[in-house]
This record gives structure tokens, C-alpha cells and sequence, in this order.
């Protein structure tokens, strides 16, 4: 099942386009309706933890419990954002908490001599039309170097090439799109294969091995034992083969019990960035490109 983690991130995504991702559709619509406060575990919980981590409130690690620091870390965002600082995080905090993140995970571009709005915009994947109205800007032809931009995502980005062999290399924002749930992930140096659920993820997937004997097969893959090293994957999903890369450490809360996995792992795609940092991880990346051509 899709949580609500994963439907809030697709329309933030979607909405804010990486202010964060301009779609015509209000992010507030899909904040929960669920009250979290000291004392409260689960995954609601490591979910305000990671937008916490990215509004730079507290630190990447997320567990799932409302312990003190979480608490704090929620008192402070409250007062700067000047709410009532009683620690409990209902729907204006969520509010608040969510145009937060969108704000901190923007990406700015510096202009520089020779640009135009029209090349910046190919350059991107995003219309002109989408660059004026995240930056603020009235007249797009008159832009000048120095100049910053808010660079949207595209929220319709076009597919990449596809290679021969099939796997595609797609970009995070639409590979976002189409892995709403369970897909099957080929290691492409040994071309094992196991499935996953996806649990979530902002900017790039979390996905959990489905049972036990996929845990097995991820183990199996890194040798047995887990590790945080990056691998090629081809993930195959509604008929599609994308380009991607995966890390083998089990962290973070979980969905799934019962299979054998304390946790989720990272399944990064073309542009996906860490969630805490915000940052490509060039590891990731680099592995998503071997993936091309397998």
C-alpha cells in the first residue's frame, strides 16, 4: 500500500516543482490529518523526521520515535515559522513544515554571459513559462549574467533516449511518477533479480524487498552480508526498464514486517538527490549510468 508519505511527496513533487514542482495542485491538500507529539512512534514519525532533516532542523537520522530531540527540533521550526511552540505537530505545522522543505530543496541558476531563457529552459527540461514564474520574473527576454533562477522540475519531463537493450535512462522526476509501488530490481552485474514495495521517498525512492526470500536475494547480491556500496540496477516497472542504482543497508523505518529487512534502502535515478543534504550523490550516479546499456 502506498502511504500517505509516498501520495504528500508525489503532489509535492508534482506542485511545487522545485519550488518544489509547479503542477496546478496545492500540497497542502495532502498533509495529514494525523496529530503527532512526544511519545508517538511510527512511520508518520520518521517521516516528520526526514522533513524536519531537510528544513535543517535536526539531523538526517530518522527512527521513528518522538523522542526529545525530535521534540525540539519541532519547537524550534515552530517558532520560527512563528506558530504556537507547544511541540505538537498538527495541520498548520504540517503546513508550515511542508512549504519549508519545498523552499529548502529549490534549485537556483546562476545566469551567465551568453544565456538565454530559451536555452536555459531546453537546457532543463522545463518551460520558459515555468523559469518566469518560480523566479518571479516579468519579462523572460531581458534576463541578465548574475542573475539567479529558480529552476523547476519538470512535471513533464520528456523520456530519455532509450538504449537498445531497453533500459532507459529517465530522469528522477518521471521515473518518480511511475514507481508508485511494487517493482522488480535486476542487479546488473550478477542479473539477480527480487522485488520491492516502495515506501516512500522525496527526493529518490525507499523501497523494502517484498519477503523474506527477496531480503535473501538483496543479501545474496552484496555478498551476504549489507553494505552501503552503490550498485547498477535496471528497475522494471508498468512494462518499463529504468536505469538506477541502489545501496545494500537496510535503515530507516519500515512498512513491511516479516521479511526479513530492518528497514529500507535507497534506489536512486537520473538526478535524484539524498534526502537529507538535498545533494547528488555521485556514487548513485554514476552507477545509474553504467545501468544504461544492460
Amino acid at each position: 500500500m502506498v502511504t500517505w508519505y509516498a501520495r504528500s511527496l508525489r503532489l509535492l513533487v508534482w506542485a511545487v516543482g522545485l519550488l518544489l514542482i509547479a503542477a496546478g495542485v496545492s500540497a497542502a491538500s495532502e498533509i495529514p490529518s494525523v496529530v503527532l507529539r512526544q511519545g508517538d512512534r511510527g512511520e508518520s514519525v520518521c517521516e516528520l523526521q526526514e522533513y524536519l532533516a531537510i528544513a535543517g532542523y535536526m539531523d538526517p537520522a530518522a527512527d521513528g520515535v518522538f523522542g526529545s530531540v525530535t521534540q525540539q527540533a519541532v519547537v524550534a521550526f515552530q517558532k520560527s515559522a512563528g506558530l504556537a511552540s507547544d511541540g505538537i505537530v498538527g495541520r498548520k505545522t504540517w503546513d508550515a513544515l511542508l512549504s519549508k522543505a519545498e523552499a529548502a530543496s529549490a534549485r537556483t541558476y546562476v545566469v551567465v554571459a551568453g544565456d538565454t531563457m530559451y536555452g536555459i529552459a531546453k537546457r532543463f527540461g522545463v518551460s520558459v513559462e515555468a523559469i518566469a514564474a518560480a523566479s518571479g520574473i516579468s519579462r523572460p527576454e531581458s534576463i541578465k549574467p548574475g542573475q539567479k533562477l529558480v529552476i523547476p522540475a519538470s512535471a513533464d519531463a520528456s523520456r530519455a533516449a532509450l538504449s537498445r537493450s531497453g533500459a532507459e535512462l529517465l530522469h528522477w522526476d518521471v521515473a518518480n511518477k511511475i514507481l508508485k509501488s511494487r517493482a522488480t530490481i535486476i542487479d546488473v552485474a550478477t542479473g539477480l533479480s527480487f522485488q520491492v514495495q516502495r515506501r516512500g521517498g522525496h527526493n529518490h525512492a525507499d523501497i523494502e524487498p517484498l519477503t523474506s526470500a527477496d531480503t535473501a536475494v538483496l543479501k545474496r547480491i552484496y555478498g551476504g552480508s549489507w553494505s552501503w556500496a552503490r550498485r547498477a540496477v535496471i528497475v522494471v516497472v508498468g512494462g518499463r526498464r529504468i536505469a538506477a542504482s541502489i545501496n545494500g543497508q537496510p535503515h530507516g523505518g519500515q512498512a513491511i514486517t516479516g521479511n526479513g529487512c530492518s528497514g529500507h534502502v535507497c534506489l536512486h535515478f537520473l538526478g535524484s538527490r539524498t534526502h537529507a543534504s538535498n545533494s547528488l550523490d555521485a556514487d548513485h550516479q554514476r552507477m545509474v549510468q553504467a545501468a544504461v546499456g544492460h
